[in-house]
Parts: C-alpha cells; structure tokens; sequence
C-alpha cells in the first residue's frame, strides 16, 4: 500500500474545552497557538516557516502565539512565550534541539489555558520536550507539520506503539514534502497532507540590496547554511580548491555559523579566496541576488527552503541529488544537481556554470518562476484551510 494512503488509526475523540469558539461558514478570526522547539535566534526552517506564517496569518487578522523555549540570545517579544531552556543534543546525524527545565508539563498546559486557542499547531510533533507536551497538554484540535528526512530512527521503532497513540491525537497531519512525508511514515500511520514551506518573495528577489564587504571584483560562490556536518560544507571547500586550481576566478561566501566553526575555519586553512561571514538574517536576501552561484551540498534535507531563497534571487542552484531537493527542483531546469558527496562532480558543476554567464541566465530566470508558486499568502491560504477543516470536524463531533 503507498505510504500517502496508509489507513488512519484514530483514538477516541478528545473532549474540547467549553471555550472553544464553534466553527462557522463566515471567516472569522482564531487564537492560534504556535508550539516549537526552533525559534529565532536559531536560524534554520522551521523558524522561517513560523515566523512567516505567524506574520501573514496575523496580517489577515487572525491572532497568533508562539511557544517555544529560552535559547542564548533570546529577547522579549510580542506574542513569543518562553518555557524552559533549549539544550542542543546531537542528532539524526545533525545538531538538534530539546528544552529542558523543571515544571515544564505544568508551564505548557498553564500557556495552552491562557491562550484559549481555537487550534494548537505543533511543529515536528513527536519531538521532545515541547512539541510533546503540547500535544499531552492541548484542549482544543491539534495540527502537527513534520520537516525532517531521514532513512531510520532507531527511537520511533522502539517506541512506535507510544508514539502512534501520540500521532493519533493529531487532528491534521502536515508534512512540508514527500521526502518529510515517507520517512515518519514508515512508522506511523496518518492521514497526509502535503503543504510545501514559503519564501517571502517581497524579501527574496533579483535586485535585493549587495551587502557591505561583498565584493564585486570576482564571482561568488555562496555557501549559505548552519555548520553542521550534513550541510556538507567540507565537501563544497574540497570543490572549491579544485575550482581555483584549474585557473578560474571565484571567491567562495560562507554564511553561518554554529558550535563547529573551528572545524571548517580549519578545513579552509587560511584560503585567500574563503570568506566567513558569521550568521546573517536580514541579509540573507543580498548575499543570493549577488552572488553567481548558490552551492548547497547538503546530504540530507526533508525540503529545500535555501534552494528557494535563492532561486527567488534568481541566482541558479548546485545541489546534491537527495529527495528532498527533489521535491523542489530538477536538474537543469533550475539547478544543477550532483551525486551527493561527489566534490569532483560538485567541482565540475560549480565550472561549468561559472563558464556559461548564459546558462546562469537561463537557470536563475526558471528558479524565480517556480519560486512564485511557495509565496506566503498561498501556503498559509492552504494551512488556514487545514484548520477550517477540523475546527469544523470538532463542532460536529461536539
């Protein structure tokens, strides 16, 4: 049987609090609770696909909360609660994230209470700490989006009985492509929908502002991307010697940061033509209108949000051959895609487009046509559809 169609194993309907606001045909606005381990100032997807989705779901007058944990750096904001301390943990071969604290139960049905939502979304919702105690916690219906890809999890077929009853109190089960989609399940059975990550198209286009220290003297390769060893940067400095060694004029941007910065500011060794640039936000858009290529050999990726980013840009792609990418682009059609790992074949791409300004062209002016199509409005026009449906559901049920 196709994962996408497994049958649904529901538990019994949960009984909704009496505050819950009855669903009706005419739009209304809703309380949503948003719960995350992932928040600003951690960089990565799923605090983009937050962030973005509270902002034009507010925008269209909806009211929307976000409920994430303490992290180094972290300041007050509107509408952001903080529970607990976010501690990163090593894995699923990446750098993940769990919040710890005492009393974090009793904290995150306390904030469910006083936000009397109308719908509590859960990002990666069989991840500890929060997304679980969320879903234990939550009075109201419940819609749970995975991003991760991965090909095992040794956790989720040891506890797969556990975790099934914890999916099934999922009232919509959301995954942001295929890839994300056929990993969980394997394990789980659920309902699927299939609702891609947006880019801000106003923010991300061809004429975004070059930022200061970008220099124009030689074409960029930029790598863009957390330092983590499945973002594939050594792979891409390896490329990247041989690039230069054949006589060809780049200079290789590294954008990012993380905990292993040593590592790669080492593996560089000293390169006169790789440049760090830290971690950047709001110039992200800058470093991809301006620079020839993006290079993104990552090695596993549940969805391509950077591959976005920069098509956006119009900025052509070299990416590693990996489902999720797959699920964004195709090779020459918008991007050039290697066999993942390959530094030669990664190597030879990266020449081939510096060589061809016209097939940059071609590739960049394909990207941002396809980009259109993730733009906010749609994507949350499509989540916002997803809880009409079980709002609608529970004043049935009820």
């Amino acid at each position: 049987m196709p994962l996408s169609t497994r049958p649904r194993t529901r538990a019994p309907a949960r009984r909704l609090a009496p505050t819950l606001r009855l669903a009706t045909s005419e739009p209304r606005s809703l309380r949503i609770g948003i719960v995350t381990e992932y928040y600003y100032p951690h960089l990565g997807g799923i605090c983009e696909h937050v962030h973005y989705f509270a902002r034009e779901a507010r925008r269209l007058g909806h009211h929307v909360d976000i409920i994430t944990s303490r992290i180094k750096g972290s300041h007050d904001e509107p509408n952001v609660f903080r529970i607990g301390r976010s501690q990163p943990v090593y894995f699923n071969g990446s750098q993940a994230r769990m919040t710890l604290g005492v009393g974090l139960g009793r904290q995150m049905r306390e904030t469910l209470s006083r936000g009397d939502y109308d719908v509590v979304h859960v990002h990666s919702p069989l991840s500890p700490s929060l997304p679980l105690l969320a879903i234990e916690a939550a009075r109201c219906p419940l819609v749970g989006t995975f991003h991760t890809y991965f090909d095992g999890s040794r956790i989720y077929a040891l506890g797969r009985s556990w975790l099934q009853k914890r999916m099934d109190r999922l009232d919509a089960v959301i995954g942001v492509s295929a890839s994300a989609r056929d990993a969980i399940a394997h394990y789980f059975d659920a309902e699927w929908r299939i609702i891609p990550n947006g880019i801000d198209l106003d923010a991300f286009n061809p004429g975004a502002n070059r930022p200061r220290g970008l220099s124009a003297d030689s074409p960029v390769i930029l790598f863009l991307g957390r330092f983590d060893p499945r973002n594939g940067l050594i792979t891409l400095i390896e490329a990247f010697r041989k690039v230069r060694e054949s006589g060809r004029d780049a200079h290789l941007v590294v954008v990012g940061d993380g905990p292993l910065r040593s590592h790669y500011y080492r593996a560089a060794a000293g390169h006169p033509d790789i440049s760090f640039v830290g971690a950047v936000l709001h110039e992200r858009p800058g470093y991809y209108a301006n620079a020839a290529v993006y290079a993104c050999p990552t090695t596993k990726a549940s969805f391509g949000i950077t591959l976005l980013e920069s098509m956006a840009c119009e900025t052509p792609v070299v990416c590693s051959d990996i489902p999720g990418f797959r699920d964004v682009v195709k090779h020459e059609r918008e991007a050039l895609m290697f066999p993942c790992g390959d530094a030669d074949a990664l190597a030879s791409d990266l020449s081939r487009l510096l060589d061809d300004p016209a097939l940059r062209t071609r590739l960049g002016k394909a990207g941002r046509e396809s980009a259109e199509r993730y733009g906010w409005s749609a994507v949350t026009a499509k989540i916002l559809e997803v809880y009409a449906e079980v709002l609608e559901r529970s004043r049935v049920a009820v």
